[in-house]
C-alpha cells in the first residue's frame, strides 16, 4: 500500500500493531510554523546574548493551548544538558515550571531539585537561594525558562518578593530570561515596573482558518501513521476540523489525535467528516454549555 502521504519514518510505523499506532499517535509532535520558528530564532539570539551585558528577557505570551509551552519545550530540546572537552557541566536552559500558587521558597527548591541538589525544603528562603546560585554557576546555566509565569500573579502577597527574587537572580548570574504565561503573565510584571522594562514582550496570536492554518494540517495529517490519506487541506474538513477545535494549536492537535485514534480503531484509516461528527468532542472555550445542559 502506497504511503506517499506520510513521512518516510511514520510510513514504518503502519506496519506495527494497532496499539503501537495509537500511542504513536499519542506523543507529542513538533511542527514548525511562522510564529514559532520566530520565537525560536529570539530565543536563540537571547541565548547567545554576551555576558558581560546586563541581559535582556523575553516574555512569551499566548492564550492558554496556542503553543507556548510547546515551544520552550522544543527549545530545551534542541538544547539539550552535556559537558565541555574538560568534563564540566553545562546547562544551557534550565526549565522551571511555576506552580500555581509560587512564593520564593518554593522557587528556590524547584531550582535545586531540577539540578539535582538534595536540600530541606524548610530551609529558610535565603538559605536556598545561596544554594540555589551555587548550582546554577557550577552546572553553567546559560539561560533560565519560566514556564506558566501566569501563575506569579496569583501569588498574592509573595508576588512582590517572588519577583525580586527573579530579577536578582538575572543581575547576578548574568543570564537571560525567559518567561511564558497567558495575559496574566503581563499582569505579574506589571507589579515589578523594573524586572518589566527588561523585559520584551512576544505574542503568539490566536489562528485563522487561512494559508498558514492548512499549512498546519498538512504538516500535520504527514505525522499521522493512517494507511489512507485523509486530506485535512480540502475546504469542508479544514473548515470543520477548526469550527470544532477553535483558534488554538492546541486544541487542533488534541482533536486530531483523538480522530486518528478512532480512524485506527474504527478501520476506517483517515479522518473523514463522519468520523469527526461522531467524535465526543467539546471545545476549550465550548464548557458553559456543558454546565448549562446539566
Amino acid at each position: 500500500m502506497s504511503a506517499e502521504h506520510l513521512l518516510p519514518e511514520v510510513a514504518e510505523v503502519l506496519d506495527e500493531p494497532n496499539k503501537d499506532r495509537i500511542e504513536f499517535c499519542r506523543q507529542d509532535r513538533w511542527v514548525g510554523y511562522t510564529a514559532a520558528i520566530k520565537a525560536l530564532d529570539e530565543l536563540d539570539d537571547l541565548r547567545n546574548f554576551p555576558k558581560n551585558l546586563r541581559p535582556n528577557n523575553i516574555l512569551l505570551v499566548a492564550r492558554s493551548g496556542n503553543g507556548k509551552s510547546s515551544i520552550i519545550d522544543y527549545f530545551v530540546k534542541r538544547h539539550p544538558m552535556g559537558a565541555t572537552e574538560e568534563g564540566k557541566l553545562v546547562v544551557p536552559v534550565l526549565k522551571v515550571e511555576m506552580p500555581s500558587k509560587p512564593d520564593e521558597s518554593e522557587f528556590w527548591s524547584l531550582i535545586l531539585w531540577i539540578l539535582g541538589i538534595s536540600h530541606r525544603e524548610g530551609d529558610r528562603a535565603a538559605h536556598k537561594k545561596r544554594q540555589a546560585k551555587s548550582a546554577m554557576v557550577y552546572a553553567n546555566v546559560q539561560m533560565l525558562a519560566l514556564d506558566e509565569f501566569n501563575n506569579v500573579a496569583e501569588a498574592g502577597r509573595a508576588t512582590a518578593d517572588l519577583l525580586a527574587a527573579i530579577r536578582n537572580l538575572s543581575n547576578e548570574l548574568r543570564i537571560p530570561i525567559v518567561a511564558a504565561g497567558t495575559e496574566k503573565a503581563i499582569n505579574a510584571l506589571n507589579l515589578d515596573p523594573q524586572l518589566k522594562s527588561r523585559f520584551e514582550p512576544i505574542a503568539l496570536p490566536k489562528w485563522s482558518l487561512d494559508k498558514e492554518y492548512l499549512s498546519f494540517l498538512a504538516s500535520y495529517e504527514q505525522l499521522l501513521p493512517l494507511a489512507k490519506p485523509s486530506k485535512l487541506i480540502e475546504r469542508e474538513l479544514a473548515t470543520t476540523v477548526f469550527s470544532m477545535a477553535g483558534n488554538t494549536i492546541g486544541q487542533t492537535v488534541k482533536l486530531l489525535r483523538r480522530a486518528s485514534v478512532a480512524a485506527i480503531e474504527s478501520g476506517t484509516e483517515q479522518i473523514t467528516l463522519d468520523l469527526l461528527k461522531s467524535l465526543e468532542w467539546t471545545r476549550s472555550d465550548g464548557w458553559d454549555t456543558v454546565a448549562r445542559s446539566v
